[in-house]
């Protein structure tokens, strides 16, 4: 049992560092999934007792955060000339 608590353990340690590397490494795209997150979350629970939503505006809440991220992730990359 211990043997999987290590596992366990050891798993979440290099997700949580890999995380980190990863919004250290990309803090734009960062940025989008997070606000694509709380606008998904907000959408979800905006939901009304019919559960009747307009699809498009999700849809367009929650991807377009992600497509600004990318284009803003170009534009502020640095270019490796070689």
């Amino acid at each position: 049992m211990s043997k999987i608590t290590e596992r366990i353990n050891d798993a979440t340690t290099r997700a949580y560092v890999a995380l980190q590397i990863f919004a250290a490494q990309e803090p734009v795209r960062v940025r989008a999934g997070v606000a694509s997150v709380v606008l998904a979350a907000g959408a979800w629970l905006g939901l009304d007792v019919s559960g009747y939503l307009e699809p498009t505006a999700v849809v367009g809440a929650v991807v377009l955060p992600i497509l600004v991220g990318e284009s803003t992730r170009r534009k502020v990359s640095p270019t490796h000339d070689q």
